[in-house]
Parts: structure tokens; C-alpha cells; sequence
């Protein structure tokens, strides 16, 4: 079939501008007709609901081994002689391709099983894993999230997960560190106090930096400032509540580290062992959850990628917007974690998707 001019014309701008989007996996043909680059700009954040994802039998061998070897060309090329992030080991002395390739595969799997849902760029899942545990399958963060895919406990029990803790076996031998396998309770509880506390102080206070500049000229004046009381009472009440939540945190990280130590998710005993101690550290139903969870989020937010991200970081209320036409897409909220968070997905995604069309 001949093509037009102007479709020749299509074709070729989509083939060039393709690895841009992680799209790389598709036909030219198919890139061009999705409408994700209907504006002819190198830039879009929106995914469509028709993007076209050719990840069926051998093409989804295709894009899952480019994938692969893009993460890791990616990996090598910017901390070969560097410690990795989260791992904390030198570039090499892990198996780090065995633990991408089989990563890919189950983003691969995921995604195609989930497209129904919405449509999934495995470029951007593969980022979003390198930017939450650079593939670190015991990787646990302050907030207790765990795995390739940080999952705090709530959520992965939303998603079916089994997490460590929330047994009654998980109390008692052949789990090390018993003592401790509560802890995850009490950082919760005491957490959700201290949130409280905090709301309390800012109530008194209004503008903080306002009240404590009162404070400061009045008891220079040698006067007081009427809350000035409850507000220390509350900043005490803060500092004796965090100092829990870091002993909770610290003790339950321990009791995971514990029973993590010495084991391997590639051995068969131990993967029973993992299934009915913590699934977050494999990765068939963390990646599954994952790309699930980012689905749905970007059917709520039409497509936008960044503000889907966002939720799954901070919570998909965060990402509500009010105004206008911006409420069909969100926005990224103003927390400075989420912001970071954004930007690295951001460039590790660019990183990865660059070099699908090279390795």
C-alpha cells in the first residue's frame, strides 16, 4: 500500500520521536494512528486510552527483552564503579541482570494483563521500580514500605499480598526476632498520633512562624502570649511521640532484616518461605499490584502519567484538582518528596527509553 505524503510524512516523525515515549515497542505504523502524537510535540505526559501496545507473543518477547537490556545498559552506564542507590553496593557485586530480566518479564505480563484497565507504558513501570528500590527486592523503607514495588502494608493487603506481621504465626518460631513482629502496630498507631498532634499545634498557633515571633518580642517585653503553654505542651507531645515512631520503625525494620537475612527469592524453599511470610519482596504479585494500581489511577486521571505516579507516591486524593479543565488530569501535589520522586521517574524514564531503539 502507498502512503500519502503527508502519512509517509507521519510515520517517519512518529518512528523518531517513539523512544521518547517508551512507545518504542511499536509498529511506526501503530505510533502514529494512537493520537499520542497528535500535537507534533517531543513532549506528552498524557497516555490514551487507545495506545497501542504490541506486547502479544513474540513482540512481547521483543519489547520485554529491549526492555531489559535498556534498564541495564542505563544501570551500567551512569554507576559502573558507583555504589547503586538502596543497595549500597558496588555496581557488579549483585546479580543484577537475572533480577531486571525477571523484573521485565512480570511488567510485561502485568501490564498486558491489566491493559483493559488502561493502557500502560512498560518503559515508564520499569522507571518507576528503579526510582522506588532499583530493583532491590528487600529494599524497606522509612515508612516500612517493602520490596521492588514499596508497598506499605495497607495498601498490599488491599492487593491481596501476604506482609509480614500481620499473622499470628508471624509471632512465633521459625520466625526470628518475634519479639519484635508487632512493632509495625505501634509505629502506626503512634504515627497516627503524632499527625494528630501536629494538627493540634498548628491550630494554636495559626502561622507558626507568626506565633513564635510574638512569643519572642513579648517575652522580651516580658509578657506572654495567651497559647503559648498549650503549644509547648503539644511540641512535647510531638518530640516523645516521634521518638516512638523511630523505635517502632527501627525495631520492626530489624525484625524484617532478620528474617530476610540469609535468603534468596531465586531459591525454591525460600520463595515458600517468602509466600507466607512477606510476598512484597518477589515479584510476580508486587509488579501485578503495581501496574493495577497505576492503571486505575490513570483511568481517574485520563491519561496523565505524572499525576498517576503522584498517588501511587502520596495518595491519589493529593493528586485532586478542582479547577476547570485541570481536574480531569490532577496535578502533582506541592510535597517535596513527591516532587523528587516525579523528576527521577521522569529521567530514568527518558534514560530507559532512549535506549530501547539502540540495545
Amino acid at each position: 500500500m502507498r502512503l500519502s505524503r503527508r502519512n509517509a510524512i507521519k510515520v517517519v516523525t512518529a518512528a523518531t520521536l517513539a523512544p521518547m515515549f517508551g512507545l518504542s515497542g511499536a509498529t511506526s505504523a501503530e505510533a502514529a494512528t494512537n493520537g499520542a502524537f497528535a500535537t507534533g510535540s517531543p513532549i506528552n505526559v498524557i497516555i490514551p486510552k487507545n495506545y497501542v501496545q504490541p506486547l502479544d507473543g513474540k513482540q512481547g518477547r521483543i519489547v520485554q527483552a529491549r526492555l531489559g537490556r535498556a534498564v541495564l545498559e542505563t544501570v551500567r552506564t551512569h554507576y559502573k564503579g558507583k555504589n547503586l542507590p538502596v543497595w549500597k553496593q558496588k555496581y557488579g557485586t549483585m546479580d543484577l541482570e537475572k533480577r531486571v530480566m525477571n523484573i521485565c518479564h512480570w511488567i510485561i505480563q502485568s501490564v498486558r494483563e491489566h491493559r483493559d484497565v488502561y493502557p500502560l507504558d512498560p518503559a515508564w513501570v520499569a522507571a518507576q521500580i528503579m526510582t522506588e528500590s532499583f530493583f532491590y527486592e528487600f529494599a524497606v523503607s522509612r515508612a516500612l514500605a517493602v520490596g521492588i514495588c514499596q508497598f506499605i502494608t495497607p495498601t498490599a493487603r488491599e492487593y491481596k499480598l501476604v506482609c509480614a506481621g500481620t499473622r499470628s504465626e508471624h509471632s512465633a518460631p521459625p520466625y526470628r526476632k518475634t519479639d519484635w513482629s508487632g512493632e509495625q502496630d505501634i509505629y502506626y498507631e503512634q504515627r497516627t498520633a503524632w499527625k494528630q498532634a501536629r494538627r493540634t499545634r498548628l491550630k494554636i498557633s495559626g502561622d507558626e512562624s507568626d506565633f513564635l515571633l510574638k512569643a519572642l518580642r513579648a517575652g522580651i517585653d516580658g509578657k506572654s502570649v495567651d497559647g503559648a503553654q498549650k503549644y509547648l505542651e503539644a511540641c512535647d507531645k510531638i518530640e516523645a511521640l516521634d521518638k516512638q515512631v523511630k523505635q517502632a520503625r527501627e525495631r520492626f525494620t530489624s525484625y524484617l532484616q532478620q528474617n530476610f537475612k540469609g535468603r534468596s527469592i531465586f531459591a525454591s524453599k525460600d520463595v515458600a518461605f517468602f509466600k507466607e511470610f512477606d510476598e512484597r519482596v518477589l515479584y510476580k504479585k508486587p509488579v501485578s499490584a503495581m501496574v493495577l494500581m497505576l492503571a486505575r489511577f490513570l483511568r481517574a486521571r485520563n491519561g496523565n502519567i505524572i499525576a498517576a505516579a503522584a498517588g501511587y507516591h502520596s495518595g491519589l486524593s493529593n493528586t485532586r484538582e478542582d479547577h476547570g479543565v485541570y481536574g480531569r488530569y490532577g496535578r502533582i501535589p506541592g510535597f517535596d518528596s513527591t516532587v523528587s520522586y516525579i523528576s527521577r521517574i521522569l529521567v530514568n524514564h527518558h534514560e530507559i527509553a532512549s535506549r530501547m531503539v539502540t540495545t
